[in-house]
């Protein structure tokens, strides 16, 4: 279960920017509306329940005094204090479930209920939790299945507002008075009322959820025009300033070829530079061109799939790189199998793995130290292992995640130093997520750097 949320979120993660600032603004509409209803139903819950719960309260409380006062009067009036003969003792009220009168030793001296046959009940609930001298207490009724037809709601638990009351006869206290009123039907009213808001706030977030979604759809699509306007204006523009670069570098090359400029150290200076701006912008062009195609919703069906051995491909790369390497004292080493036979687009990954190389000898001062490893992982699924480090002068840990991003450069003046636009990486994310793989970063500040590449296949 979790191998497919993570695949869900990594499938999420690849997708273009405009996907993912939809989902996270349908998000945080959905969000929004989510905490205005969630607020909205507990103050109406809580103010209801405050509400009805006071006027019970203060029901009870009225009913307690008054029984208090009839009972007292009712006493005084006895000569004999014959206690339990309380025909004359009424309910003031048909809210009123009980009345007793239980003496300080705990023993019931007079009282009344709805059912007699409840009696022993609703005094053991009285003596476990019963409610202090003149304060209110809910206490909790369990009924026997037999019982439950006294229920108005035929329930097997009562709930019921206590309230207790001194009962004082010449100066002397006789005993507690505690009144009791049913308050199962609002318990009961209102658990239902709680399931009730709550299905309709499932309901409204879903329809919310959904509104969100095509709301923050609309919101991006000029949005997204203007992007697409943009991206196929960088791609004509790159595609048609090749050819004007290329005949460029060619006169170049023949104007060092003649004679006068041959001897003219001054010229061949400036032709030198000249063409190492044209081969910098004919580099920039390649990789805008390369990125275009990438943002293209076809992109994926440009891979060449194939099984090759990418060993021969990686010792190329080295090669290539060997003399960049050399003019700064930096060792190159390389450990993979004798074969590393993998399915994908060769030409690619060569380019991948061009763009790390090229990146670590770039940013790893004079005689340090560069590793390509190379190996096949022979697991559920077969993959190759990429990995590329260096001793250079690392990635801060806050930068990490942004050095896919297109144009950035952690250290921007170092960048343009050493001929940087701060695309190579962005497209070797590019390639590794066409394959379906992955690319992680390891890096520390003055101690190096190492990219990690998984490609399954």
């Amino acid at each position: 279960m979790m191998n497919k949320w993570g695949a869900f979120f990594k499938n999420v993660k690849n997708h273009d920017i405009f996907r993912l600032a939809h989902w996270r603004l349908t998000i945080l509409y959905s969000g929004i509306f989510m905490i205005f209803l969630t607020a909205f139903i507990l103050i109406v819950c809580f103010l209801l329940y405050m509400i009805v719960t006071n006027d019970q309260e203060r029901r009870i409380a009225s009913l307690a005094n008054q029984e208090k006062k009839v009972i007292e009067q009712f006493l005084i009036k006895q000569s004999d204090f014959d206690l339990m003969d309380n025909e004359n003792i009424l309910f003031l009220s048909e809210d009123q479930f009980f009345f007793y009168v239980i003496d300080m030793n705990g023993q019931l001296l007079m009282g009344d209920e709805v059912n007699q046959d409840m009696r022993p009940l609703l005094l053991e609930s009285l003596a476990q939790s019963a409610p202090e001298q003149n304060k209110q207490k809910y206490i909790d009724v369990r009924l026997p299945a037999y019982m439950s037809k006294f229920s108005r709601f035929h329930t097997n638990e009562l709930k019921i507002l206590t309230a207790a009351r001194p009962v004082v006869v010449h100066g002397n206290l006789i005993g507690m008075l505690y009144v009791g009123m049913d308050v199962t039907s609002f318990s009961s009213v209102f658990k239902w009322l709680w399931i009730v808001l709550i299905s309709l706030a499932v309901l409204f977030i879903g329809i919310a959820v959904l509104l969100s979604y095509f709301l923050s759809r609309r919101t991006l699509v000029p949005i997204h025009e203007a992007y697409n306007r943009q991206r196929q204006f960088v791609a004509d523009a790159s595609h048609e300033l090749r050819t004007p670069l290329s005949v460029i570098f060619s006169s170049v090359e023949a104007l060092e070829m003649e004679e006068e400029i041959t001897n003219n150290e001054f010229a061949q200076k400036m032709l030198h530079r000249l063409r190492e701006e044209i081969k910098r912008m004919n580099k920039l062009m390649t990789d805008l061109l390369t990125l275009a195609r990438a943002d293209a919703r076809n992109a994926a069906l440009e891979l060449a799939k194939e099984a090759f051995d990418f060993r021969p491909h990686a010792e190329r790369t080295l090669q290539l790189l060997a003399d960049v390497a050399a003019k700064k004292s930096i060792e190159l080493q390389f450990q993979a199998p004798e074969a590393a036979q993998m399915i994908g687009d060769a030409d690619k990954l060569t380019q991948l793995l061009y763009i790390l190389l090229d990146n670590a000898i770039k940013y790893t001062p004079n005689g340090g130290l560069v590793t390509l490893s190379i190996h096949i992982e022979k697991a559920k699924q077969r993959r190759l292992i990429i990995s590329v480090k260096d001793t250079g002068i690392g990635i801060p840990k806050e930068e990490i995640g942004r050095i896919f991003d297109r144009f950035y450069r952690v250290d921007k003046a170092r960048s343009r130093q050493q001929g940087g636009h701060g695309l190579g990486l962005s497209i070797a994310k590019w390639i590794v997520n066409a394959h379906g793989g992955t690319i992680d970063v390891q890096s520390e500040l003055g101690k190096g750097t190492e990219f990690i590449v998984t490609i399954p296949f």
